[in-house]
């Protein structure tokens, strides 16, 4: 797939993920690197309430890419980059909705897993509730992992139902899909940590914090790209496989 459209979809890479992410790592300013633990928390959540607004602008524009992206790829009316463009901002608001539910129900179980072993073991039940939480966080997303496409290809129009085909169609096929998305998340961080890493350390050293963390500011910039990219058209492709 992203060889078929490898003249347009790398533009709207560009556009959607790689301008969005240059300019948080450009804007925002980093946490300290003397703190740690809370004082590293504390300091990360004062940066995100100062730059909320453009942390949020950012990611609806990258959504916005993302469901553009899904329209080409899985549109069986094979849309122009102006329809599909389109297409993906009407998505966007059952988008948001969809993702909005999905994010309550998994606070609400995780509200109801901790609670009793908080009450029960006190801090050590708390820290126990975490790996159950994770576990169902993924196997939830899993179950909803072509909510995206079901929107932006299908152009369903309720949140719930868009929600409940996404359910549907991964029945029976959620441990294939997890073992799958776990072999690219593993295959995305071995792919950054080398292209990003490795050469930071070896930019900064030489060229000097300022100018070297300005360079691989801009590599993570296309590596995460590159990461997103792919990862829509995987989503496309699992889609495309389910919907058959």
């Amino acid at each position: 797939m992203l060889k078929a459209n490898k003249a347009i979809l790398p533009v709207l890479a560009g556009l959607f993920f790689l301008v969005p992410q240059v300019l948080m790592t450009a804007l925002l300013p980093d946490v300290p690197a003397n703190l740690e633990g809370e004082a590293a928390t504390e300091a990360a959540l004062e940066i995100f309430a100062a730059w909320w607004p453009l942390v949020l602008a950012m990611a609806l524009l990258q959504a916005t890419g993302m469901l553009a992206i899904i329209v080409l790829l899985a549109d069986r009316a094979r849309p122009t980059v102006a329809e599909a463009l389109r297409k993906a901002a009407k998505s966007l608001p059952v988008y948001i909705a969809a993702t909005l539910v999905l994010v309550a129900g998994v606070g609400l179980t995780a509200l109801l897993i901790a609670m009793p072993l908080a009450m029960i073991g006190g801090e050590s039940g708390a820290a126990v509730a975490i790996v159950p939480i994770i576990a169902a966080g993924l196997w939830v997303n899993v179950r909803t992992l072509v909510l995206a496409p079901v929107i932006a290809a299908e152009r369903e129009g309720n949140p719930f139902d868009a929600l409940k085909r996404s359910w549907a169609m991964t029945t029976g096929r959620s441990a294939r899909i997890l073992f799958f998305v776990m072999m690219f998340v593993l295959a995305a961080l071995v792919v950054s940590v080398v292209t990003t890493a490795v050469p930071g350390a070896i930019l900064v050293t030489t060229l000097g914090q300022e100018t070297g963390r300005a360079i691989v500011g801009l590599i993570e910039g296309f590596v995460s790209a590159a990461v997103m990219l792919a990862w829509t058209a995987l989503i496309v492709a699992i889609y495309r496989q389910l919907a058959r």
